[in-house]
């Protein structure tokens, strides 16, 4: 199964599985934290958002009065983003289309853009080599002094060692660690392969771009996986939340939470 067909099975059930789910919504309430400050520096900026999903962050972004083009490679997960926004009220609405990652320059060839944005690990299912093809494209597209907002897996994540390491299942507590690609079973009979990346290694591929700010997304609130035990314990949950509101300004918790948000910026000339 080729990677846009892996997603267009995941599109029927993404918003209910984790946009619209507690984990998601809270995660993705910590990401649009740590972006904020970038989209209130600048008004009406051109963004284009890649492996957009069904669209929640683009609608997000356009409702704050910026020109949004959002790609995916999956034409499912662009159906459900449109369908989604033909139904809410938006001054200037996202503008949705099919492009894989590989298609992004071809694309938009002699069009820049004030900040590339890629939520939620979608460049974690790009290997190294394809990866460093990918930041020379990314880079074409950004304009001088623009930036790039990646959130990406934790490579450490405490949540992962801790909750393993307690089942006895010592594998999968540190299946992050590895340099290798992880099959990573996204729903029953689909599996994806994910690379997860440190820090110091993510911030070489995307070389000569500069790393100006890292924060953590998920280091109390728990992965995704723990969203039925979420559920069942509420207050835990409120907790938890709190907790990360305390906890997630520490740039040093990055690596160890369920994803890192980076923030590069492109040189001016």
């Amino acid at each position: 199964m080729n990677k846009a067909a892996t997603f267009n099975v995941l599109a029927g059930t993404y918003d209910a599985a984790f946009t619209e789910s507690l984990i998601g919504h809270a995660q993705r309430r910590v990401s649009q934290k740590w972006l904020q400050p970038l989209l209130a520096s600048k008004p009406a900026m051109q963004l284009l958002e890649i492996n957009c999903g069904t669209g929640a962050d683009a609608c997000w972004m356009a409702s704050l009065g910026h020109s949004v083009i959002a790609t995916d490679g999956s034409p499912a997960m662009i159906d459900k983003a449109q369908q989604k926004t033909a139904v809410i009220n938006l001054f200037a609405k996202p503008t949705f289309q099919t492009c894989s990652f590989d298609a992004l320059q071809a694309t938009f060839q002699n069009q820049q853009f004030d900040a590339i944005i890629s939520n939620f690990a979608g460049l974690n299912c790009v290997s190294p080599a394809d990866m460093k093809k990918l930041s020379v494209q990314l880079q074409s597209l950004i304009r001088p002094g623009g930036y790039l907002a990646v959130v990406l897996f934790g490579k450490y994540c405490f949540w992962d060692s801790f909750y393993y390491l307690l089942k006895g299942q010592p594998r999968q507590a540190f299946r992050r660690w590895t340099n290798k690609e992880v099959l990573v079973q996204l729903s029953p009979g689909v599996q994806q392969p994910v690379y997860y990346y440190s820090i110091k290694a993510f911030k070489r591929l995307l070389s000569p771009m500069q790393l100006i700010e890292k924060k953590p997304v998920g280091v109390s609130i728990p992965p995704s996986w723990l969203e039925a035990y979420m559920q069942q314990h509420p207050r835990l949950f409120h907790s938890l939340v709190q907790w990360e509101e305390k906890l997630a300004g520490a740039s040093l918790f990055t690596s160890l939470a369920d994803h890192a948000f980076l923030l590069f910026k492109k040189e001016a000339k």
